[in-house]
């Protein structure tokens, strides 16, 4: 082991840092990808690693670039950058809306996110958020320099930006574009991605594992990242000089209901790298599930947007009878954790086909076309009609409030890990999202983490630092020769389908299990047996793995120790708050039934 030398261990109590990692040159510069281009002039492992290409990842990478010249290999795990979960944002992004009517400020976003989170907020988060959140906007979306994304948002007929209402906002302070922000955001912020001469762009590329060692002070460090081309199978190893971020998104995916695609970006990647490299992780119990996702048997679950209801769509059972204002006063716009059990304990109401349906026929047919064009096509293409039809619906998990823990500028417990966006968990959304913080969310941390590596007195203290106890390369180039000398035998290669398959069958098992007893209502007998079985699934994930590295078993290893890692969460927290409603067997197991398994934690915030 080596240790930090008196001297670094003294400026590190000083400066009171969560460092990044810096690295000598142990490895030689990689094979290129498809976006893949060689900087010269630069060591290749003087960069910052970014994985992750959704908004926070790029806003990371972009800033940390153009900002502050700091060279950053991006890896994503889809064939084109724009293949993250950022891409599906519907509604919108916040930004401040600075018409006079509209009583809009700081304080006030500051009191919604709050009020949403169920008390279990942090201060400076929410308040870094609304603080930083408008300037981030402008600087990262609205550009019109060609350095970062300039975005066609909606705008009104006098030119100024278009903002709308959503649930459980005081003011309209949401920015759009049509139905599909999220898909508008993400062309325009990976494009500038691509463009930037300081910025390589790595598809297909599976990050398997952080490199890692300890210190003899039993400090953690971050050296870099195992890869694996989720085509070709090639491993590889990559070393940094500058620190790695994890910005791979949640892990909504893990769930059988869930409005993240099917893939692998929300298989909880970023929570289990950390969990595997010795990071923490909290408040992983507040999964965030959807109120309204399109059910329709046999299909995955498609994302009816929080703007429909902030529009006036009502929440309707099978006979017509709105019941939103049943469980909270302000019915459908309400905080989405108890909108979600509200819905969710409507259906449990029939024994079989669904009795909860989204309605907004009430509204104008050729503007709701025109205002939610993504939806209106979606459902068309399954028979039915925006403007006619009541939406079957059901909660489905959408969103995690947890993940890995960071302080304000993206440091983990890591030296040299970092982490932002759903990947994180700053504290900022406490129990529960407040809906468009998300992407918001991902530009100021993301941000914040470049700004902070960009610093002379902390980034480049942290170098120099780092450097003094990196001279000895034995570790880190055992470490790659270890991994990229992991060849598998013809019999294993032969069999890859089996793999495969069977992997494939355990993450269908693993999501059953968690919508079954990590749901929208749990119980502590339901969460053990949940735990119990996952750590079967873990186990032998790990060992087909092990035997065959590929984008299924990749998959189903990290989505076992995600899954094991929620429910053991859960477990632990007996209290019921935001997301997390939990009922204890025996008298008051009769709350669920009654949509009370919560009290209204935010009216007080």
């Amino acid at each position: 082991m080596l240790a930090l030398s008196h001297v670094a261990k003294r400026l590190l109590r000083k400066e009171r840092l969560d460092v990044t990692f810096p690295l000598q040159k142990l490895a030689t510069r990689e094979t290129s990808g498809r976006f893949m281009s060689t900087h010269l002039g630069y060591d290749a492992n003087d960069r910052l690693i970014v994985i992750g290409s959704g908004v926070a990842g790029c806003s990371a990478a972009l800033t940390a670039a153009e900002q502050h010249k700091i060279p950053v290999t991006l890896l994503c795990a889809g064939s084109l950058p724009t293949d993250c979960n950022s891409f599906w944002a519907q509604g919108g992004i916040i930004y401040r809306n600075y018409d006079p009517t509209a009583n809009d400020s700081a304080a006030s976003l500051v009191a919604d996110v709050k009020r949403a989170g169920a008390g279990l907020c942090d201060e400076g988060a929410v308040w870094k958020l609304a603080l930083e959140g408008p300037q981030r906007v402008r600087q990262l979306l609205l550009d019109d320099q060609g350095k970062y994304a300039n975005v066609p948002f909606d705008r009104t007929s006098s030119g100024a930006l278009s903002c709308c209402l959503e649930a459980s906002h005081a003011a309209p302070r949401i920015i759009h574009f049509a139905d599909h922000t999220g898909k508008a955001i993400t062309e325009h912020i990976t494009a500038a991605a691509l463009n930037h001469p300081l910025i390589t762009v790595v598809t297909d590329t599976l990050v398997t594992d952080l490199i890692t060692r300890e210190t003899d002070d039993k400090q953690k460090v971050c050296l870099g990242v195992h890869t694996i081309h989720k085509n070709t199978g090639q491993r590889q190893s990559l070393l940094s000089l500058r620190g790695t971020v994890l910005a791979s998104g949640g892990l909504g995916g893990i769930y059988e209901h869930s409005t993240n695609p099917a893939g692998f970006n929300a298989l909880g990647s970023s929570t289990a790298l950390a969990t595997r490299a010795g990071a923490h992780t909290s408040d992983l119990e507040y999964v965030q599930f959807h109120p309204t996702a399109l059910y329709i048997p046999n299909e995955s679950c498609f994302l009816l947007t929080e703007a429909l209801r902030g529009e006036g769509a009502v929440l309707r059972d099978r006979h017509g009878r709105a019941f939103a204002k049943d469980f909270h006063p302000d019915g459908e716009l309400a905080p989405r954790d108890i909108v979600a059990r509200g819905v969710f304990n409507e259906n449990q109401k029939v024994d079989e086909g669904n009795n909860v349906f989204l309605d907004i026929t009430h509204r104008d047919a050729d503007w709701l076309r025109g205002r939610f064009p993504s939806i209106d096509a979606h459902l068309k293409k399954r028979g039915l009609d925006i403007t006619k039809d009541h939406l079957p619906i059901t909660p489905a998990a959408h969103y995690t409030c947890g993940g890995v823990t960071t302080d304000l500028e993206g440091c983990t417990n890591v030296i040299g890990l970092l982490s932002a966006g759903e990947a994180a968990r700053t504290g900022l959304h406490g129990g529960n999202r407040l809906a468009s913080t998300s992407l918001l969310e991902g530009l100021v941390f993301g941000g914040s983490i470049a700004d902070y590596l960009g610093r002379p007195e902390q980034g480049g203290l942290v170098r120099e630092i780092i450097r003094e106890y990196l001279n000895d390369t034995e570790y880190a180039t055992e470490k790659i020769n270890e991994w990229r000398s992991k060849t598998k035998s013809k019999d294993v290669r032969n069999g890859s389908r089996i793999y495969k398959e069977r992997a494939s069958e355990m993450l269908k098992k693993l999501k059953r299990i968690m919508w079954d007893h990590v749901g929208v209502v749990r119980t502590p007998i339901g969460l053990t047996h949940a735990a119990n079985e996952i750590a079967e699934i873990k186990e032998e994930a790990c060992d087909l793995f092990e035997k065959y590295a590929c984008v299924e078993t990749v998959g189903i290893r990290d989505a076992s120790f995600a899954g094991e890692a929620v429910a053991q969460a859960a477990l632990t927290n007996r209290v019921s708050a935001g997301a997390h409603c939990i009922v204890l067997e025996g008298p008051d197991s009769d709350k669920v039934e009654e949509g009370l398994c919560s009290s209204d934690e935010s009216s007080d915030v």
